[in-house]
């Protein structure tokens, strides 16, 4: 079965009407999905996701843990580390974590760093690996 690379922002397409023209091309791509051909959805684009479903379309943190817990479940969508990207959603829920570090985290611990040095003193306290450069 042929799999297709998957751009941001056909995804907040198919999670959004903001472009209603586009949001119908999405969902026919969708409807394939798993059935006809598949699509892969890298770690950079859930980080775009987030960003953008935050900032630019005024989504709350548990609305996009929402949306990525239903592109985890979606039938033919192949995500980059999904298993990563399970634990990072926990630490968002659990933590109030921003997703992108969590994100750093995992995959830095993932990859058998010791921690994640950052200045980010609120990120310290919310996820386990990052520490302090002091």
């Amino acid at each position: 079965m042929k799999m297709f690379g998957l751009d941001t922002n056909v995804v907040i397409r198919l999670l959004t009407n903001d472009d209603p023209a586009q949001r119908q091309a999405a969902l026919k791509f969708g409807a394939g999905l798993g059935k006809d051909y598949r699509a892969f959805l890298s770690l950079v684009s859930i980080l775009e996701l987030d960003w953008a479903l935050r900032s630019k379309l005024g989504f709350r943190r548990n609305d996009v843990v929402a949306a990525v817990n239903k592109l985890l479940q979606t039938r033919g969508l192949v995500i980059e580390h999904h298993n990563l990207v399970l634990k990072a959603l926990d630490l968002v829920e659990t933590n109030s974590a921003d997703l992108a570090d969590a994100l750093i985290a995992c995959r830095s611990i993932e990859e058998g760093c010791v921690s994640v040095k950052t200045f980010d003193l609120k990120a310290t306290r919310k996820v386990p690996g990052m520490e302090l450069l002091t």
